[in-house]
């Protein structure tokens, strides 16, 4: 019983994670563009200021924890 509980627990666990992990990948799938001008424009719509670049992407807003806070309104 004792084995049931703590594995019903750990499936659980696991479940929940990858909730969070898709609300993330999610979020920044709807906040990365090509170019900087759709960024730009993405920006505009959020209501946030600025863009920045990560690796080969342009994203809107000043920096990725504002992004991710203007995408969750």
């Amino acid at each position: 019983m004792h084995v049931l509980r703590r594995n019903l627990n750990f499936f659980i666990f696991l479940f929940l994670i990858s909730l969070n992990f898709n609300n993330y990948s999610y979020a920044h799938m709807r906040g990365t563009f090509s170019s900087a001008k759709d960024a730009k424009n993405k920006s505009l719509e959020l209501g946030c200021q600025g863009i920045h670049k990560n690796k080969d992407k342009w994203l809107p807003c000043k920096n990725e924890k504002e992004l991710h806070l203007y995408l969750r309104k």
